[in-house]
């Protein structure tokens, strides 16, 4: 079942902004299925969308632990950016021949760290999805069977609470998906603000 039709299996009075917003969001998975965001889905980020510097390869921070250990600390998403510039520019100081190449090197690590980060997410909002859309299914069917002319009112009753049960999981889920959307986009700008920071860098202060 897809997404997009959620909203008129379930027959729920959303509000009307809630419906509007809700449309656009399934079409931005560019024929993903299961992916519910009016985000455009960019399942990984390239160099070359966050960074202007060389192209970093693997086996630059592989064989240097320091730069690796940096890069994913600095990725992460609990150390704030202001946090992980200071620590880029203590990183930097010390540098000589190698400033360009182990910068470089550190902006690589730092983005491989973000886009598993955003992988997992992403991962994760698809299976939100996912449940949203068996939920959907769930509440179609018991609103089919309500139309039954044979339902004893204790049934009717059961259904009834099961129905108004549902409808509520889904709408507080709705709630839950907008801010689940906006994490992936939130590592994106990470991985631009460090990528601007590190190349910032690569002239020591007294060339610049």
């Amino acid at each position: 079942m897809r997404p997009s039709r959620l909203f008129l299996i379930l027959g729920i009075a959303l509000p009307v902004a809630h419906v509007s917003a809700a449309a656009p969001a399934h079409a931005a998975g560019g024929g993903n299925e299961d992916w519910p965001c009016i985000q455009r889905l960019v399942p990984q980020i390239s160099p070359a969308q966050v960074w202007s510097g060389p192209i970093p390869e693997p086996a630059m921070w592989e064989r240097d632990g320091e730069v690796a250990r940096l890069g994913a600390t600095i990725a992460a998403r609990r150390m704030s950016i202001e946090d992980a510039q200071i620590m880029v520019a203590h990183f930097a100081q010390r540098l000589g021949e190698t400033r360009e190449a182990r910068l470089t090197a550190l902006f690589g690590r730092a983005l491989q760290v973000i886009n598993r980060d955003r992988a997992s997410l992403i991962a994760g909002i698809k299976r939100f999805s996912r449940k949203q859309a068996g939920l959907a299914a769930r509440v179609q069917q018991t609103r089919a069977a309500l139309q039954a002319d044979d339902l004893s009112e204790e049934k009717r009753k059961d259904l009834m609470e099961a129905l108004t049960w549902d409808q509520r999981i889904f709408e507080d889920r709705e709630k839950t998906q907008i801010y689940l959307c906006e994490q992936p986009v939130l590592l994106e700008q990470r991985a631009f603000a460090l990528g601007r920071a590190i190349g910032a860098l690569f002239q020591p202060e007294t060339e610049r």
